[in-house]
């Protein structure tokens, strides 16, 4: 399992946001927070999957990521205690430890290695963002797709894939990631299956060695 920011922090430090977790549990399709709503908490998922997305007022989505097993979420909002800037929905059955934004605040000040986590996972996320707001605005579709590949096969291989990398994802999700139909996606992906650096296979794509070689 791959580790995240909570399980780098020092011992005690670590201790201490752990021991303020309760569990919470969401059904498929339960809509965790909306954009703009108050500020809730920090969510670790223990089991399960959940969508981070920006939703429009006419039902479109842009998927920004897949969360998964040991991934946190509400970051910022524990940072900032101000509303949630994304929406996240359960993508699966979802069984999540949570810690309200005030106890994480109150944790923070007596360990101040947590805050300087936050902000870097702040800064990571900006990042982040500005690497897939890059690809959505200056890139064509092809080229950014196997980019969005690479990157998701790295961080697969990092959570101790092998040898050729799987990504559990549904061609209507990397669609959704694209803000492409998934018609021009699925025309996209089988220039790469023809090329030898995917194979597409019921609800994951494998990934080959050539894909996750940095460009």
């Amino acid at each position: 399992m791959k580790a995240n920011w909570i399980d780098l922090l020092p011992t005690a430090a670590q201790n201490a946001i752990i021991g303020e977790m309760t569990p919470r549990a969401f059904k498929r399709g339960t809509l965790i927070y909306a954009r703009s709503e108050a500020p809730d908490g920090l969510y670790l998922i223990r089991s399960g999957s959940a969508y981070s997305t920006l939703n429009s007022p006419h039902g479109n989505k842009l998927l920004l990521r897949i969360m998964r097993q040991s991934d946190l979420f509400g970051e910022t909002v524990a940072l900032d205690l101000r509303p949630a800037p994304v929406f996240v929905e359960a993508r699966t059955r979802l069984e999540t430890s949570f810690v309200p934004s005030r106890r994480i605040a109150a944790v923070a000040r007596a360990f101040p290695a947590i805050e300087r986590a936050l902000a870097l996972v702040a800064s990571n996320n900006l990042r982040a963002a500005l690497s897939a707001l890059e690809e959505l605005v200056l890139l064509p579709l092809q080229q950014r797709l196997q980019s969005r590949l690479a990157s998701l096969a790295r961080e697969a291989i990092r959570s101790g894939a092998e040898r050729d990398c799987v990504i559990e994802i549904t061609q209507s999700e990397l669609a959704a990631m694209m803000g492409a139909s998934r018609q021009a996606v699925n025309a996209a992906l089988r220039d790469l299956e023809l090329r030898r650096l995917i194979e597409c296979q019921f609800r994951r794509i494998v990934c080959r060695a050539g894909m996750t070689a940095r460009r």
